[in-house]
């Protein structure tokens, strides 16, 4: 446990200082990692910190390319918490209670997140310009929703990655021990693009006309709310991804 520990600390710092964390994103992903840690154990906290280095990896390929905020400052507080807070609870409930389905659901949780991360940072670089999942329409790069090929691909390669690394959590009969968390990561990454494109809060700047998904506009102006909800922010989004993915792990591994 204490290698483990060890490991996490470590690889958050040297997230911190390569600029994948903002300060309070690294004391979050600490908390997180801690929580994980203590109430899920060794082999769940292992699969959390495998399948964040491997997010960190595609987060850095060819990030000067990239677009989102993150990628210049690195992700915040509560960018962290929002990808991290269901597995960690899940993991504490489990911990608390004796819950037998809760392994299997915070690796599920991990697979989704990890799935998310995967299908975005490698969708970013894809030739094909992106669709939106509900309508099929092009739509610019980085938009909520919108999808490739390659990016799908890859957060299905994410959900089934993290899901591996869940052997070392969940040991499982067979194929099943990795393919309920990977069926949990798919769901996540599914409902992640849906309510994305749907829900999501969308702004238009009126002075220059840049769409984004924070009031706050590149050019110093404000804008104005042109779809979605308010209170449905990216952040949510994330939380119901994982929600999603830690549910359908759960679901599917109780026994009947």
């Amino acid at each position: 446990m204490l290698v483990v520990l060890a490991l996490g600390i470590a690889a958050t710092l040297g997230a911190y200082a390569i600029r994948l964390f903002t300060a309070g994103g690294a004391l979050a992903a600490l908390l997180v990692g801690a929580a994980v840690l203590l109430a899920g154990g060794w082999g769940l906290a292992l699969t959390l910190v495998g399948a964040f280095a491997s997010t960190a990896v595609l987060t850095r390929y060819r990030r000067s390319e990239k677009i989102q905020p993150e990628h210049r400052r690195g992700r915040s507080a509560s960018q962290v918490l929002a990808n991290g807070i269901v597995p960690a609870t899940v993991a504490i409930a489990g911990a608390l209670f004796d819950l037998s389905w809760a392994l299997p659901a915070a690796v599920g949780a991990i697979a989704a997140t990890t799935a998310d991360t995967w299908a975005t940072e490698v969708g970013l670089l894809s030739r094909q310009p992106p669709r939106l999942i509900t309508t099929g329409a092009i739509v610019p790069r980085g938009r909520s929703g919108g999808i490739t090929l390659l990016g799908t691909v890859s957060g299905v390669g994410g959900a089934l990655f993290a899901a591996v690394l869940g052997r070392f959590a969940v040991p499982g009969p067979g194929a099943l021990g990795i393919l309920v968390p990977a069926a949990g990561g798919m769901a996540g990454l599914l409902i992640d693009s849906v309510v994305g494109a749907t829900a999501q809060a969308r702004y238009r700047c009126p002075a220059c006309g840049e769409e984004g998904e924070v009031e706050a506009c590149t050019c110093g102006a404000v804008r104005r709310l042109v779809g979605g909800w308010r209170w449905m922010t990216n952040d949510t989004v994330n939380v119901l991804g994982t929600l999603t993915g830690a549910m359908v792990a759960m679901v599917t591994s109780i026994p009947r």
